[in-house]
């Protein structure tokens, strides 16, 4: 091969290098890897993990209500059952309250009637006053009352001095009636007693028969009469006398 030809052969092959090497294209820049999903990026040379998934929330766990445990020997309260309501505002204890008694009414004040409506026991009374109190003048109302066994009914009146006091009682129905006289005083649990009847039966007096009670003070004093059915019950009258 000549010179020229050898020359022409270097030139094509170094025009044919220069444009296989412009052809190539400059590779794109890397791009970061993005996760997706939460999942982290696949490290150099490490295969790529797994996300972890989100840990689902955990229910509440409901306790079951534990059930009301009876106490031995207490009945349990139905609800809206309202509890036993105690007698006389207290505690009922025994051996300490005191029991009603069996034979009826104990105690206690007996029912005033009109004297109009007590005439079983108002018409006898007269002919007994006639008796007890002849003479003398009937001193305050007829006192007349409706009685149990046990209960009481009371007058009062202002015990003079200079004057004589007698006090007849008659039950109609009553077996057994008591009369007594006190002085009333501001002291509580303090009434001197003036006198007592000393019959038995549905008749009763105090001063009767010219033994009329007088006063020894020279002042006036309050005073008041009792009547009590003692035994039976039925209707009385009571009346105070004086001269």
């Amino acid at each position: 091969m000549n010179r020229t030809g050898l020359l022409s052969l270097l030139a094509v092959s170094t025009a044919m290098s220069l444009v296989v090497g412009c052809s190539k294209d400059t590779p794109p820049a890397q791009q970061p890897q993005q996760g997706y999903n939460g999942q982290y990026p696949q490290q150099p040379g490490y295969p790529q993990q797994p996300g972890y998934p989100q840990q689902p929330g955990y229910p509440q766990q409901q306790q079951p209500g534990y059930p009301q445990q009876q106490q031995p020997g207490y009945p349990q309260q139905q609800p809206g059952q309202q509890p036993p309501a105690q007698q006389g505002g207290g505690l009922q204890i025994p051996g300490l309250t005191p029991q009603p008694s069996s034979g009826g009414a104990s105690g206690g004040s007996a029912q005033a009637l009109d004297p109009n409506l007590a005439q079983l026991a108002v018409a006898p009374l007269t002919v007994f006053a006639n008796t007890e109190a002849p003479g003398m003048a009937k001193e305050g109302p007829t006192v007349a009352g409706n009685f149990q066994e046990g209960q009481t009914l009371e007058g009062t009146f202002t015990f003079q001095p200079g004057k004589c006091y007698t006090l007849v009682a008659v039950g109609a129905g009553i077996q057994n009636i008591d009369l007594e006289m006190q002085y009333v005083t501001p002291l509580p649990g303090l009434s001197p007693s003036i006198g007592k009847d000393s019959q038995t039966g549905a008749q009763a007096s105090i001063g009767g028969k010219a033994n009329c009670l007088k006063p020894l003070s020279p002042f006036p004093a309050n005073a008041k009469f009792i009547v009590k059915a003692t035994k039976g019950a039925g209707v009385a009258a009571a009346q105070l006398y004086s001269k």
